[in-house]
Protein backbone atom coordinates (compact mmCIF):
# COMPACT_ATOMS: atom_id res chain seq x y z
CA UNK A 1 0.00 0.00 0.00
CA UNK A 2 1.40 3.13 -0.81
CA UNK A 3 1.65 6.41 0.99
CA UNK A 4 -0.72 8.17 -0.70
CA UNK A 5 -3.14 5.22 -0.21
CA UNK A 6 -2.94 5.19 3.28
CA UNK A 7 -3.43 8.80 3.77
CA UNK A 8 -6.29 8.90 1.71
CA UNK A 9 -7.97 5.67 3.67
CA UNK A 10 -6.82 7.36 7.32
CA UNK A 11 -8.48 10.67 6.27
CA UNK A 12 -11.35 8.96 5.02
CA UNK A 13 -12.04 7.29 8.10
CA UNK A 14 -12.06 10.82 9.75
CA UNK A 15 -15.20 11.42 8.43
CA UNK A 16 -16.61 7.98 8.84
CA UNK A 17 -15.26 7.74 13.06
CA UNK A 18 -17.15 11.25 14.15
CA UNK A 19 -20.27 10.27 12.87
CA UNK A 20 -19.96 6.87 14.37
CA UNK A 21 -19.12 8.17 18.07
CA UNK A 22 -21.57 10.53 17.85
CA UNK A 23 -24.36 8.30 16.72
CA UNK A 24 -22.93 5.53 19.83
CA UNK A 25 -23.47 9.03 22.16
CA UNK A 26 -26.78 9.34 20.73
CA UNK A 27 -28.12 5.14 21.34
CA UNK A 28 -26.59 5.41 24.43
CA UNK A 29 -29.39 7.91 25.05
CA UNK A 30 -32.07 6.80 22.90
CA UNK A 31 -32.07 3.41 25.04
CA UNK A 32 -32.09 4.82 28.38
CA UNK A 33 -34.97 7.35 27.18
CA UNK A 34 -36.84 4.18 26.35
CA UNK A 35 -36.60 1.98 29.15
CA UNK A 36 -35.78 4.81 31.92
CA UNK A 37 -32.67 4.24 34.24
CA UNK A 38 -32.12 3.75 37.73
CA UNK A 39 -30.47 5.66 40.37
CA UNK A 40 -27.60 3.43 40.11
CA UNK A 41 -27.33 4.21 36.45
CA UNK A 42 -27.59 7.90 37.02
CA UNK A 43 -24.62 7.85 39.38
CA UNK A 44 -22.71 6.39 36.18
CA UNK A 45 -23.77 8.44 34.07
CA UNK A 46 -22.42 11.79 35.63
CA UNK A 47 -19.49 11.70 32.77
CA UNK A 48 -22.17 12.40 29.99
CA UNK A 49 -22.44 16.35 31.10
CA UNK A 50 -19.11 16.43 29.01
CA UNK A 51 -21.19 15.13 25.91
CA UNK A 52 -21.58 18.61 24.40
CA UNK A 53 -17.56 18.89 24.13
CA UNK A 54 -17.29 15.38 23.04
CA UNK A 55 -19.66 16.31 19.96
CA UNK A 56 -18.29 19.45 19.63
CA UNK A 57 -15.13 17.37 19.26
CA UNK A 58 -16.64 15.26 16.56
CA UNK A 59 -17.98 18.05 14.30
CA UNK A 60 -14.62 19.42 14.44
CA UNK A 61 -12.57 16.55 12.99
CA UNK A 62 -15.86 16.05 10.83
CA UNK A 63 -15.31 19.14 9.43
CA UNK A 64 -11.44 19.18 8.85
CA UNK A 65 -12.37 15.97 6.95
CA UNK A 66 -14.84 17.09 4.99
CA UNK A 67 -12.49 20.16 4.20
CA UNK A 68 -10.04 17.71 3.12
CA UNK A 69 -12.61 16.41 0.96
CA UNK A 70 -13.29 19.51 -1.06
CA UNK A 71 -9.51 20.57 -1.89
CA UNK A 72 -9.36 16.97 -3.28
CA UNK A 73 -7.50 15.37 -0.58
CA UNK A 74 -10.21 12.86 0.37
CA UNK A 75 -11.07 10.41 -2.31
CA UNK A 76 -13.19 7.66 -2.02
CA UNK A 77 -16.52 6.39 -0.05
CA UNK A 78 -17.05 6.30 3.55
CA UNK A 79 -16.03 2.90 4.89
CA UNK A 80 -18.82 0.97 6.06
CA UNK A 81 -16.80 -0.83 9.08
CA UNK A 82 -16.70 2.07 11.53
CA UNK A 83 -20.87 2.48 11.55
CA UNK A 84 -21.09 -1.23 11.53
CA UNK A 85 -18.44 -2.08 14.40
CA UNK A 86 -17.94 0.96 16.54
CA UNK A 87 -21.42 2.03 17.79
CA UNK A 88 -22.15 -1.56 19.26
CA UNK A 89 -18.52 -2.38 20.52
CA UNK A 90 -18.27 1.16 22.22
CA UNK A 91 -21.68 1.07 23.35
CA UNK A 92 -21.06 -2.39 25.48
CA UNK A 93 -17.61 -1.32 26.55
CA UNK A 94 -19.35 2.35 27.77
CA UNK A 95 -21.87 0.54 29.73
CA UNK A 96 -19.51 -1.96 31.29
CA UNK A 97 -16.99 0.59 32.38
CA UNK A 98 -19.62 2.21 33.80
CA UNK A 99 -20.91 -0.36 35.72
CA UNK A 100 -17.57 -1.42 37.07
CA UNK A 101 -16.35 2.22 37.96
CA UNK A 102 -19.75 2.23 39.72
CA UNK A 103 -18.98 -1.27 41.63
CA UNK A 104 -21.10 -3.17 40.04
CA UNK A 105 -20.58 -6.46 38.82
CA UNK A 106 -19.44 -7.28 35.23
CA UNK A 107 -22.51 -9.54 35.05
CA UNK A 108 -25.08 -5.85 35.34
CA UNK A 109 -24.70 -5.15 31.82
CA UNK A 110 -27.09 -7.96 30.98
CA UNK A 111 -30.22 -5.04 32.28
CA UNK A 112 -32.92 -4.01 29.82
CA UNK A 113 -31.81 -0.50 29.32
CA UNK A 114 -28.92 -1.98 27.78
CA UNK A 115 -30.36 -4.32 25.11
CA UNK A 116 -32.53 -1.21 24.46
CA UNK A 117 -29.44 0.79 23.77
CA UNK A 118 -27.90 -2.35 21.70
CA UNK A 119 -30.32 -2.43 19.47
CA UNK A 120 -30.99 1.36 18.91
CA UNK A 121 -27.00 1.35 17.46
CA UNK A 122 -28.70 -0.64 14.37
CA UNK A 123 -30.77 2.58 12.56
CA UNK A 124 -28.24 5.09 14.54
CA UNK A 125 -25.38 3.86 12.65
CA UNK A 126 -27.41 3.06 9.81
CA UNK A 127 -28.43 7.05 9.58
CA UNK A 128 -24.86 7.85 10.33
CA UNK A 129 -23.73 5.93 7.51
CA UNK A 130 -26.13 7.41 5.01
CA UNK A 131 -25.27 10.91 6.47
CA UNK A 132 -21.82 10.61 5.50
CA UNK A 133 -22.32 9.11 1.66
CA UNK A 134 -24.91 12.84 1.64
CA UNK A 135 -22.30 14.72 3.20
CA UNK A 136 -19.27 13.70 1.08
CA UNK A 137 -21.68 13.79 -1.96
CA UNK A 138 -22.81 17.80 -1.23
CA UNK A 139 -19.31 18.42 -0.04
CA UNK A 140 -18.46 16.70 -4.07
CA UNK A 141 -21.04 19.13 -5.59
CA UNK A 142 -20.27 22.26 -4.38
CA UNK A 143 -16.65 21.71 -4.92
CA UNK A 144 -17.35 20.79 -8.28
CA UNK A 145 -19.67 24.04 -8.80
CA UNK A 146 -16.36 26.19 -7.31
CA UNK A 147 -14.27 24.48 -8.98
CA UNK A 148 -11.87 27.01 -11.37
CA UNK A 149 -13.52 27.55 -14.44
CA UNK A 150 -10.70 28.81 -17.61
CA UNK A 151 -10.81 32.40 -17.64
CA UNK A 152 -12.27 35.02 -20.52
CA UNK A 153 -8.77 35.96 -22.76
CA UNK A 154 -9.47 39.46 -23.63
CA UNK A 155 -6.80 39.01 -26.47
CA UNK A 156 -8.01 37.66 -29.69
CA UNK A 157 -6.48 33.24 -30.17
CA UNK A 158 -4.77 33.03 -33.12
CA UNK A 159 -6.81 31.19 -35.55
CA UNK A 160 -4.92 28.12 -37.50
CA UNK A 161 -4.56 28.35 -40.88
CA UNK A 162 -6.27 25.67 -43.12
CA UNK A 163 -3.88 22.78 -44.00
CA UNK A 164 -5.72 22.25 -47.41
CA UNK A 165 -7.95 23.45 -49.47
CA UNK A 166 -11.12 21.58 -50.21
CA UNK A 167 -10.79 21.79 -54.03
CA UNK A 168 -13.14 19.70 -56.27
CA UNK A 169 -11.06 16.92 -58.83
CA UNK A 170 -11.83 17.60 -62.30
CA UNK A 171 -14.43 15.36 -64.39
CA UNK A 172 -13.11 12.81 -66.07
CA UNK A 173 -14.12 12.63 -69.85
CA UNK A 174 -14.46 9.34 -71.89
CA UNK A 175 -11.94 10.72 -74.64
CA UNK A 176 -9.16 13.36 -74.60
CA UNK A 177 -11.17 15.37 -76.79
CA UNK A 178 -13.36 18.52 -75.56
CA UNK A 179 -16.71 18.09 -75.74
CA UNK A 180 -19.40 15.84 -75.19
CA UNK A 181 -18.29 12.48 -75.31
CA UNK A 182 -20.14 9.07 -74.02
CA UNK A 183 -18.66 7.56 -70.38
CA UNK A 184 -16.32 5.01 -70.27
Amino acid sequence: MTYALSVRKRALLACSLPLAAAGTLAGHAAGYALVGSSRRDALAHGYLGYAPQFLALCVAVLVLALGLRATGRLQGRPAAWPFALIPPVAFLAQELIERLAVGLPAHAVLEPAVYVGLAAQIPIALLGFFAARALLRAVDEAASGLAARPSFALRPMPIPAPTAAYAPAPARLASSRRGRAPPR
